[in-house]
């Protein structure tokens, strides 16, 4: 895996909550996280007395890779969503410019 081909993406602990429908008892079990990216759930989770793990092929790089990565691709994501605004249900996040 090489970084350069990484678009690297990462969700919070409401986020992973509404989209796995986590409960309160799913948030005390065990959970291991896989493909979790640079998201802050597991900070999150765990600042909380979660029990996880995060697994992801990324992890094998630096967090300054991380991060630089990051730097280089966000705006890149940012114009995408713009261009791609009306494919996407904006429930939630109520536009591009809340993300």
């Amino acid at each position: 895996m090489k970084l350069e081909n990484v678009v690297p993406w990462g969700r919070n602990l409401e986020e992973y909550q509404n989209m796995f429908q986590l409960s309160e008892e799913n948030l005390h079990s065990k959970i291991l996280g896989y493909g979790d990216g640079p998201s802050s759930f597991n900070f999150e989770l765990t600042k909380l007395g979660g029990n996880i793990i995060s697994i992801d092929p990324i992890y094998k790089f630096t967090k300054d890779e991380i991060q630089q990565r990051v730097d280089e691709t966000s705006s890149v994501i940012s114009e995408q969503l713009k261009q791609n605004q009306n494919d996407f249900v904006w429930k939630n996040i109520k536009s591009e410019n809340n993300i």
